[in-house]
């Protein structure tokens, strides 16, 4: 298991909560309430922002009401998306102190705090009673999972009979030896990849059936094109994963694009049941 200070570390790039005030005084979001989608632009902490969200939440069979969990939530961006689209109760978790605290404060200035609650947790270890929650999602996590059987243990248990669990990943491409520094991790010493194949028996052997993989590696190359590309014509956005992710955003930024193009990588969507 990573050290939780190195991960602190890694995920803050220094005084994050400075960044994020500064960034949203800029953008002239401080000292009022606000809509969820006027933080989309810093708080979808992926490649594709919003639109690997609504994605994850088109293929995921969330009821009205539900009590679903997401596991390392981040700055709680998905959460709060899936709690308004889908009017269900989300608890979300991540192991970073400083996401869940901008992440809850982000609930607040949403009027979201009564359908989202952020804590610190881990995934491997979840603080939940068996069978708590009727769903569970997971949004590009397990790359820094070395226990990846346990996490997905983990979740298993706190499912309902009949509840699904859906994640998005990087996996292990067939050319291997991805490029470092990536998104998820500076050195091999946090970046724990699986070939599709590995996850899919892993799953299958903690419990889950009815497994659905669908690739995105064309939307993830696209996504990091206009990432890193944008129209010289354009000024740098305030808001944006460059505000999480610091000075060194572009250049994993490219070194994952470039992973994936050359199939060291292979990013992909699951859905399954616990039956």
């Amino acid at each position: 298991m990573v050290n939780e200070e190195d991960v602190e570390v890694f995920w803050t790039r220094g005084d994050i909560h400075s960044r994020v005030h500064l960034a949203m005084t800029k953008a002239n979001l401080v000292d009022k309430k606000l809509e969820i989608e006027e933080l989309f632009p810093i708080d979808q902490y992926h490649a594709r922002g919003i639109a690997a969200t609504v994605d994850l939440g088109n293929r995921m069979p969330i009821k009205k009401n539900q009590s679903i969990l997401d596991i390392g939530c981040g700055l709680g961006g998905p959460a709060r998306y899936y709690a308004k689209e889908f009017e269900c109760i989300i608890t979300g978790i991540d192991i970073t102190p400083s996401f869940v605290e901008i992440g809850n404060e982000f609930n607040k200035i949403t009027s979201m705090s009564n359908k989202v609650e952020l804590k610190v947790g881990n995934g491997e270890i979840l603080d939940f009673q068996n069978e708590t929650f009727d769903g569970a999602y997971s949004q590009h996590v397990t790359m820094n999972i070395s226990e990846r059987e346990k996490f997905f243990s983990e979740a298993f248990r706190v499912l309902k009979k009949g509840g699904f669990f859906a994640f998005t990943e990087h996996g292990l491409g067939v050319k291997g030896n991805p490029i470092f520094p990536l998104p998820w991790a500076d050195t091999e010493k946090m970046s724990f990849l699986l070939p599709p194949k590995e996850t899919m028996f892993l799953l299958k052997k903690v419990g889950f059936s009815n497994i659905e993989i669908i690739e995105t590696g064309d939307k993830y190359i696209s996504g990091y094109e206009k990432l890193t590309n944008p129209s010289p014509k354009k000024e740098k956005p305030i808001l944006g994963i460059h505000v999480i992710g610091g000075e060194s955003m572009k250049e994993r930024s490219v070194n994952s694009m470039k992973s994936i193009k050359e199939n060291r990588t292979l990013p992909f969507e699951v859905v399954c049941k616990k039956q």
